[in-house]
């Protein structure tokens, strides 16, 4: 078994700890180090996407207001639609919200959005 830090090829032999997964602290150190790293690069893009798509949504809710809009505005926007920050029910209909915005596209193809921090 090899240690576990990406950067080292440092063998750990069976006489040793068995539960080991590192060859020594510094090795340790420098793989949580890296990992963190990882881990904010991908949260910083995630919020990155949201903050985009809550501008997408601030653009049409100025343009539109609250009216039904007709859902291809988005859609040449590039609109994302998977990632969302939660639900809400608004007058008995599910709403997905992102940021200060909340939207439901219906079956017509139009999309209702409005500002939740107004309501």
């Amino acid at each position: 078994m090899f240690c576990n830090y990406r950067n080292c090829s440092y063998e750990l032999h069976d006489y040793e700890n068995g539960n080991r997964h590192y060859c020594d602290d510094e090795c340790y150190n420098a793989e949580k180090l890296a990992r963190s790293k990882d881990n904010y690069i991908r949260k910083k893009k995630h919020l990155a996407e949201i903050d985009r798509i809550e501008a997408l949504l601030r653009v049409c809710h100025n343009k539109y207001g609250d009216s039904l809009t007709d859902i291809n505005v988005l859609r040449a926007e590039k609109m994302n639609w998977s990632f969302n920050t939660g639900q809400t029910t608004i007058d008995g209909l599910a709403f997905f919200v992102v940021g200060s915005y909340a939207y439901r596209a219906f079956d017509n193809s139009t999309i209702k959005i409005i500002n939740i921090k107004k309501q």
